[in-house]
């Protein structure tokens, strides 16, 4: 029996997503040997409970075997002493770091969301700040940089148990030396949440937090690391027993078979010259980006970008990111708005649109469609009405997509998008 319903919603997705240009940082377009279970046999429906060799359920072997060739990947390709690959999310993966080093009133020191941090930092309504006394350190809201200095100071006043180094909006290199120091200069652990630029790390384009001793390294799989929905906790040997306990059972129970599956090919396709070719166009696809948009008139948090992401400051053109996310939609451009350091706007409305190249470049978008996106992008963010999207403005949109490009990750989902079938709108 074949649940067409579900089936039509799928290819209405495919659909849809094909037709629209993603520039949401956080977002990636998996090669298709990640993606693609349909080989996969029983490991689609297979899960397990427990850590390798010490599994409660009878014949999962072969399941051990898969994840220990996981975690040996993810080990080689960080150069981390151990590597827990259950987290089903970064944000579980953070949870269980936090776990593995802290008890319940601990303090912990991280980035606000307004200055670029992440939920699982410590949002005020995030589970984070029931368990844990949460510290928040900032940008400097002129410079958009982060001070070492006022760290530091925070530390030596604050005391933390962990201090978390990691953000969502942040495009410049993080000194990751400099933040071990600090934690050890104030008896804290460092937890580097690389969930942004694990892409990056792996490719030698980005300092290797690894690299310091007594770090936590936590990552999410789905956007630069171009992987499908998972975690990754890398730490020390001395520190395995405390973050394996964490994860399991103090977080999550079964692990599904198909998700270690998809984290082995990502992982396997990290340690290829091909993705470090493919990290080294997203940062350069990013500066172009960021180029581009600062020769139009537009102003970017920190001047520029050294990653995948930027975010533009709205602030001279006095648009809110919300209505600068709606007309880059109208024309089939995917975004999101986001907070400006010291923003004086909510959240839902923001000052801020943050832009990423990881799915374009995975896409095989090049140096001239840059410029072309770039063009599009200042002329709807700088227009001065926006009833609807222009009709020139959508016809180079659509052109901008509908270019062939031979390196598109996600081609051979075309022709399933083609024969999608007409569904009523499910909302």
């Amino acid at each position: 029996m074949r649940d067409t319903e579900i089936e039509r919603l799928l290819r209405r997705e495919d659909e849809h997503y094909l037709n629209v240009i993603d520039l949401i940082a956080a977002s990636n377009a998996p090669v298709a040997d990640v993606r693609d279970n349909r080989d996969w046999g029983v490991a689609q429906f297979r899960s397990a409970e427990g850590h390798v060799g010490r599994k409660p359920y009878a014949g999962t072997g072969n399941f051990d075997a898969i994840e220990r060739l996981t975690a040996l990947r993810a080990r080689t390709l960080f150069g981390a002493e151990h590597a827990n690959v259950q987290p089903v999310s970064g944000s579980l993966a953070n949870l269980a770091a936090y776990r593995a080093l802290m008890r319940p009133g601990d303090t912990l020191l991280s980035m606000s969301m307004a200055s670029g941090g992440h939920l699982s930092h410590g949002h005020r309504k995030h589970l984070v700040t029931d368990l844990f006394r949460v510290v928040h350190y900032d940008v400097d809201t002129e410079s958009g940089l982060l001070r070492y200095d006022e760290i530091r100071e925070i530390a030596e006043r604050e005391r933390p148990k962990v201090l978390v180094a990691g953000y969502s909006a942040y495009p410049r290199a993080v000194d990751f030396a400099l933040f071990a120091k600090i934690a050890q200069e104030v008896g804290a652990r460092l937890v580097a949440d690389i969930s942004h630029i694990a892409g990056l790390v792996a490719a030698g384009l980005h300092d290797n937090p690894c690299d310091q001793p007594g770090t936590v390294v936590t990552t999410s799989v789905e956007k630069t690391l171009r992987g499908t929905r998972g975690g990754i906790v890398l730490c020390s040997e001395e520190l395995r027993p405390a973050v394996d306990s964490a994860v399991f059972p103090g977080l999550q129970s079964s692990v599904g078979l198909a998700g270690l599956i998809s984290l082995a090919e990502t992982l396997y396709d990290a340690a290829t010259p091909e993705f470090r070719a493919y990290q080294q166009r997203v940062v350069g696809n990013a500066r172009a980006l960021a180029g581009h948009l600062l020769d139009g008139g537009l102003d970017l948090v920190s001047g520029g970008t050294d990653t995948h992401l930027l975010v533009i400051d709205l602030t001279r053109t006095g648009l809110s990111g919300q209505e600068a996310e709606r007309r880059l939609q109208d024309l089939g451009i995917l975004s999101n708005r986001n907070l400006l350091p010291g923003d004086p706007r909510p959240p839902f409305q923001a000052s801020g649109l943050r832009l990423g190249t990881p799915t374009v470049t995975s896409r095989g978008f090049d140096a001239d469609d840059i410029r072309e996106l770039a063009g599009i992008v200042l002329e709807a963010v700088l227009a001065e009405r926006w009833d609807s999207a222009p009709a020139a403005l959508r016809a180079r949109t659509t052109a901008l997509r509908d270019k062939p490009r031979a390196d598109d990750a996600l081609a051979d989902l075309a022709p399933l998008a083609a024969a999608a079938p007409a569904v009523a709108d499910a909302r």
